[in-house]
């Protein structure tokens, strides 16, 4: 895990209907993920409970009414002020997801998290595409709670003219500022950082991957082995012949789909891959969970002849690490590259992997308590397909093959 030297605070800009809470939930989900003490403070949701439906208006965006422009800016404040105050009393990182498109807005906030002590950094989403323009305007009408009961012409008209207003104020970053600029999802992404910063620089690993729209990714694990058949751990077996049955099926229910697919580096992996007449991409980091010592053992031969790992693993299975192995929180930070991988794809994606390598992209992609990842069921001859969306939500459904 990537230490932080320092609290952080991650402000989102850019205009309406760009991006910016899309990627500020997907980084929210991320570091939630990887063992960060996370949280997104949204302006607009602050708004909403403060004012009631009312402010959903264009009206109340209009740069040119001072009382309302005062509202907005006590508003983002109040939000701002509780975002700095759970990151002191008990937050690692904090995600304050408002549009600060005007360079007096984020000069206070830089003031602000100087006179804390806290890093920050800013993540701009820009989108000049008309097309995809036109895709989020209407995600956001049809999902906002800004339009909930309104006529859907009604509330596009009125959220275009609130778009209109915040362009006439909206000025660009200088770069006297540690930034990352992200343009037309993922089209384009580059940083400025005033300082090398490694946690900076995994934001930007993980957010020049990510992409807008719908995809399905499917987990299965690879065809039955000898170690699966005498309930044995790690190794590198061939699939026995009915593993090979089971590849065979899971070929034949993927057969003819524009997929990509990806393996571990492990032999039952690949040949489980290699029923497929798709092209395959072998990565180590989905090798399923080494462990150490006890590689290639039985459970009761561990329970005979390690009682403390037995024990241990027994009382926190998250956190347990096979002595010359890894934990399953060792394992999220190895996966987190593949995960990467994953987002970055415009497809569909299989990956034919190991039962606690899938548990933990499952749990990235459904947010699951750490203390229940270890206990997600994965079993052969099944697979798991996880619907994303254009918005961060995510959904399962379990498939026999």
């Amino acid at each position: 895990m990537i230490a932080i030297h320092k609290k952080t605070v991650v402000i989102m800009v850019g205009l309406p209907a760009r991006g910016k809470s899309f990627f500020a939930s997907k980084l929210m989900q991320y570091l939630a993920w990887l063992g960060y003490r996370a949280r997104t403070f949204n302006a607009g949701k602050y708004r909403r409970e403060m004012l009631g439906a009312e402010s959903s208006r264009s009206e109340f965006f209009d740069p040119a009414n001072r009382e309302f422009r005062e509202e907005r800016e006590r508003i983002a404040k109040l939000c701002f002020r509780d975002c700095l105050a759970w990151l002191f009393a008990e937050g690692d990182i904090a995600i304050y997801d408002a549009t600060n498109v005007t360079q007096a807005r984020r000069e206070y906030l830089t003031g602000e998290c100087k006179r804390h002590g806290y890093d920050h950094v800013f993540i701009e989403s820009v989108c000049d595409d008309p097309v995809l323009f036109s895709r989020i305007v209407a995600e956001k009408v049809a999902y906002s709670p800004d339009y909930v009961g309104t006529d859907e012409q009604i509330a596009r008209e009125d959220f275009l003219q609130r778009v209109t207003h915040y362009e006439g104020i909206c000025e660009p970053i200088s770069d006297d500022c540690s930034y990352i600029r992200i343009r037309n999802f993922g089209d384009h992404v580059i940083k400025h950082f005033l300082s090398e910063n490694d946690f900076f620089n995994e934001l930007f690993s993980y957010l020049k991957n990510i992409r807008g729209g719908k995809k399905d990714v499917y987990l299965s694990r690879h065809g039955e082995t000898k170690f699966n058949q005498e309930d044995r751990i790690g190794g590198d077996a061939a699939l026995t012949e009915n593993g090979k049955e089971m590849a065979r099926s899971l070929a034949a229910y993927f057969e003819n789909k524009d997929i990509a697919i990806m393996t571990s580096d492990k032999m039952r992996t690949k040949e489980t891959a290699s029923f497929f007449t798709q092209r395959l991409e072998a990565y180590a980091v989905l090798d399923e969970i080494r462990s150490g010592v006890c590689d290639s053992m039985t459970y009761a031969e561990i329970a005979r002849q390690y009682p403390d790992i037995e024990k241990a693993r027994k009382k926190d299975k998250f956190n347990f690490q096979y002595p010359d192995g890894e934990s399953y929180h060792d394992l999220i930070w190895r996966v987190r590259t593949a995960i990467w991988e994953i987002e970055a794809q415009r497809r569909d994606v299989l990956v034919i992997g190991h039962r606690a390598v899938n548990r933990c992209i499952y749990s990235y992609f459904i947010p699951t308590p750490a203390v229940e990842i270890p206990y997600i069921d994965m079993p052969l001859k099944t697979v798991i397909r996880i619907r994303s969306h254009d918005h961060p939500r995510c959904t399962a459904e379990v498939i026999a093959v």
